[in-house]
């Protein structure tokens, strides 16, 4: 099995997948265990196509390889390069520009971007349903940042939330949920106020969870569904109470911001939750020793 990229040289990622070949015999133990399934009929009968990759169905008479129904279905690039990007694209802790990755994988910087977008794509983890518990740092920014002193700043962004203002880049609302110790989410609002707000955090947190939020009125009245609703006074300097405090959502916004500037310069907002996705998935499993696995997991499973 592949060792992390995070706990090996990238290097050693591109030389343990040096062609098509032993990236195919990987994607096929991952997804059918060595056994061959037609992806139509789900037969396990079929004759190894000589000289290719493919497989011919004894029951349906169709022809399949492991790449049907995947990510990398079609796919012109050899999967040895998709490898090695991925590779990369995981151990960037604030991202990684498409053109950077286009560099380093020799291809042309369209296509450095096609292939961060297909991957982010896999990146998402919308669809845990195992609810968030313990103590719930929710804070909320906004991308394309206001300047100078940050409280002062938030404030503004958020009564200029989801308008154009004149002289500045448009400001997107974003809102984290963080569980201490666990996992993320972040999520693009249309607007932050409660009526956005409160259906995700209802939807991804259990009733059992402590929340952590500073004033803003958007978070008003989760006391009535939740175990414990710890509200900080951030504008009269109250930044923690006891073990109660958005210390770590407020500096993952500082890394993910970073990242955006830093790397990415400017983001759309119609593929700004892509992007999060990436972020999001990268904090998730940073701790993981199979974070190669579970992505390429993620992409080859229909």
């Amino acid at each position: 099995m592949l060792p992390s990229p995070s706990e090996s040289n990238i290097i050693e990622v591109f030389t343990k997948f040096p062609d098509q070949e032993t990236c195919i015999s990987y994607l096929e133990h991952i997804r059918w265990q060595n056994e061959p399934i037609c992806p139509y009929c789900e037969s396990k009968k079929n004759t190894k196509r000589k000289g290719t990759i493919r497989y011919q169905c004894n029951s349906c008479n169709r022809s399949y390889s492991v790449l049907v129904g995947t990510i990398f279905e079609d796919t012109k690039l050899s999967l040895n390069k998709w490898f090695f990007a991925i590779a990369l694209i995981l151990n960037a802790k604030k991202g990684l520009s498409s053109l950077q990755l286009a560099r380093d994988i020799g291809v042309n910087r369209k296509t450095g971007w096609y292939l961060q977008m297909r991957i982010r794509k896999a990146m998402d983890e919308g669809n845990d349903t195992d609810l968030f518990n313990g103590i719930i740092e929710i804070d909320e920014t906004y991308i394309g940042g206001a300047k100078g002193n940050h409280s002062k700043g938030k404030r503004q962004d958020r009564r200029d939330s989801g308008r154009n203002i004149t002289g500045m880049q448009h400001k997107q609302p974003v809102i984290g949920l963080l569980e201490r110790d666990g996992r993320l989410k972040l999520q693009v609002l249309e607007k932050a106020h409660g009526k956005t707000i409160k259906p995700i955090i209802q939807q991804t947190v259990s009733p059992d969870a402590s929340l952590v939020t500073d004033g803003f009125g958007g978070y008003a009245g989760l006391d009535k569904h939740y175990k414990e609703h710890q509200v900080l006074n951030k504008n009269k300097e109250e930044y923690a109470r006891g073990q109660y405090h958005t210390n770590t959502i407020e500096g993952f916004w500082t890394l993910l911001k970073r990242g955006i500037y830093g790397q990415y310069h400017k983001v759309s907002i119609k593929h700004l939750q892509a992007y999060l996705n990436e972020f999001t998935f990268r904090y998730n499993h940073k701790d993981s020793k199979t974070n190669f696995d579970i992505l390429i997991t993620k992409m080859i499973l229909p």
